[in-house]
């Protein structure tokens, strides 16, 4: 039953649920310099998530998707990921975050 709920998801937290890992690394995003780059292998380590998981199951280029990481890359080298810091999905995220720790500390 909830195996096909996902196959195409209409919500956001549909998208994010497609993949396993993606909770851990937007959690991890919320906390890094947006001015910095970082390796698949720096995020996988950040987020404690295998980078194989990452790799496997493109939850970064998901991400970049959905706009939470913006991806760069040069020819022949390792793409390197910054936070989308000024996107409206990652303004979001960080609300959402804001507005749990608030309700949390009530």
């Amino acid at each position: 039953m909830f195996d096909d709920a996902n196959d195409d998801p209409e919500t956001g937290w549909g998208h994010v649920a497609t993949h396993d890992d993606a909770p851990a690394v937007i959690d991890t995003l919320l906390r890094l310099d947006p001015e910095a780059a970082y390796t698949k292998t720096e995020l996988s380590d950040k987020a404690g998530v295998a980078l194989k998981s990452l790799y496997l199951d493109g939850t970064l280029d998901h991400l970049v998707e959905m706009g939470f990481l913006e991806k760069e890359a040069d020819e022949g080298e390792e793409a390197l990921f910054s936070v989308a810091a000024d996107t409206a999905v990652f303004e979001a995220a960080a609300a959402f975050d804001d507005a749990v720790a608030t309700r949390l500390n009530e």
